[in-house]
């Protein structure tokens, strides 16, 4: 069993080198190469912890980033919502990562101008920051500053 266990961790080192090369490649601008990185984690991640665990959404919501700043905001939704699934299954409704996973979406679609469909996707997460940030918060103002801008619109 002990051989299964260093097996085990190599695989988790390996993913987690994986995910960290992809986030350094996204700062860089290099996205295709980031996306390898992201996938291969994913893959692993999924293969050791399912597809309801914290890494491979985080995995998700990465390739959704990195789809996003390409231009690519329908390949993003799915990473997105993916990553917002989990996150439910996960934490349930009020926790702050499923704002951030509305926040997200609520960019991509503030990019697509779909402001309509922003404007709810930032009143979802405004709701789960006040509750578990406050009003203060920076993402709190961050956000309201998106739906006061939706709104205007």
């Amino acid at each position: 069993s002990l051989e299964i266990f260093k097996e085990f961790q190599d695989y988790l080192l390996i993913s987690d080198c994986y995910y960290q090369i992809g986030r350094v490649l996204l700062r860089k601008k290099q996205y295709e190469e980031a996306l390898v990185n992201f996938r291969k984690a994913l893959e692993i991640y999924r293969e050791i912890h399912g597809k309801n665990h914290r890494q491979t959404c985080d995995c998700y919501e990465a390739i959704g980033n990195v789809l996003d700043d390409q231009g690519r905001y329908d390949d993003a939704f799915i990473g997105y919502g993916k990553a917002l699934a989990i996150r439910k299954k996960i934490f349930g409704e009020n926790h702050v990562d499923v704002g951030r996973s509305y926040y997200n979406i609520g960019v991509t679609q503030l990019k697509k101008g779909d402001y309509d469909g922003a404007l709810v996707s930032f009143q979802k997460t405004k709701t789960i920051y006040v509750g578990e940030l406050g009003v203060e918060h920076p993402k709190t103002v961050q956000t309201n500053v998106y739906i006061d801008f939706c709104q205007k619109i």
